[in-house]
């Protein structure tokens, strides 16, 4: 697909989805820092049942949670709700209450308290992600060790504390997006030091748009613009489709163990003629004598695993990002036949990583 007709498609998508995305306001309190007010507007699925997965995002330097609404409708249009924090609005933000509001909403949502009409609404899967000192900010939540999934963060901006410094403290995948253009937050100077500071993630992207702007992530005409003027790059609505096409199935690898998410992020780099720089590493052990046979199909559309000991086997199958897909006790001389979708595995028996598996 063309980039031409990449963006076109996904500005087809976002449009027969706008009437499907709901939007609600929370104000959420925080006993531990002197019951501090966190508000957050949130857009989600209004007619999809959940429950759903959820982006808790942070706004750039004197922007404002509603400055993203055409990011917020794209990830809801892909079955995600998204939680944009209204917190350190003004000229002079305190950078590390913004990470630590951001720990404490993801902590409220993981553990079902924002009750309300989204009361139980989420599956306790959380991405979270910022624009500019947004992204600096989701760096410095690390250190609260939120229950989050993954990281994606737009054009992130050093802070004070230093996100730099914060970013070993990052021990889950994390995406950085800059656009090469941006004269704001350089990429050289903010964006590849934040990606790379991230040295404990098990699993990293950064993802450069040609002639990206700083701004192009957020809604045309906020206030991030003025610190743009001139700017000859991607339209606004070039930049947003084109990040969203990465985002997506990164979000979807991490968030709903989707085995094709990394192939489907490369993929749409081609498409878009994106530079990616993706780095994940997967551990596994060295083989041992298999106790549980691995058998495919004839064509290999499926496999079947066989017990081969006269003892029960726990067997267990684990996506490649570490999360536990499938198990089952397998008694002796006996087989399972799980039904997965197609992608990379890996299987260990009685908690012992035996081998990969591939299910196409």
């Amino acid at each position: 697909m063309t980039k031409t007709a990449l963006l076109a498609a996904a500005a087809a998508h976002s449009l027969s989805l706008f009437s499907q995305v709901a939007q609600t306001n929370w104000t959420l309190v925080d006993p531990d820092r002197d019951d501090r007010e966190v508000p957050c507007m949130v857009w989600y699925p209004s007619e999809a049942l959940g429950p759903y997965p959820v982006v808790v995002f942070a706004h750039g330097f004197v922007m404002a949670p509603d400055d993203y609404e055409g990011l917020a409708e794209a990830l809801v249009g892909e079955g995600y709700a998204f939680v944009s924090i209204g917190t350190e609005q003004t000229f002079a933000p305190n950078h590390e209450a913004y990470g630590q509001d951001l720990a404490f909403v993801a902590e409220e949502i993981s553990s079902n308290e924002v009750g309300g009409e989204l009361g139980g609404a989420f599956d306790g899967r959380i991405a979270i992600g910022g624009h500019s000192m947004g992204g600096g900010a989701s760096w410095l939540s690390s250190e609260s060790t939120p229950p989050v999934d993954a990281y994606v963060v737009f054009a992130p901006g050093e802070t004070n504390p230093s996100a730099i410094s914060a970013g070993a403290s990052i021990e889950v995948p994390a995406m950085v997006v800059s656009g090469t253009e941006d004269a704001v937050t350089p990429p050289t100077s903010q964006h590849e030091p934040i990606y790379e500071s991230s040295v404990n993630s098990p699993c990293r992207a950064f993802v450069s748009i040609p002639n990206g702007g700083h701004c192009g992530y957020a809604d045309p005409g906020t206030l991030c613009d003025f610190g743009e003027l001139g700017f000859q790059g991607l339209s606004h609505a070039e930049q947003l489709a084109l990040s969203v096409s990465v985002v997506v199935p990164w979000l979807d690898a991490f968030l709903r163990d989707d085995p094709s998410g990394l192939d489907g992020l490369e993929q749409a780099a081609v498409s878009g003629g994106l530079d990616l720089t993706l780095s994940c590493a997967l551990s596994v052990a060295t083989p041992q004598p298999e106790a549980l046979k691995v058998f495919y199909q004839n064509p290999p559309t499926g496999l079947t695993l066989f017990n081969t000991t006269n003892r029960h086997l726990q067997a267990k199958l684990w996506s490649v990002y570490g999360r536990p897909v499938l198990q089952k006790t397998v008694e002796p001389a006996a087989q399972w036949t799980p039904r997965l979708p197609n992608g990379l595995y890996v299987l260990t028996t009685d908690g012992e990583a035996a081998r990969t598996i591939v299910v196409q």
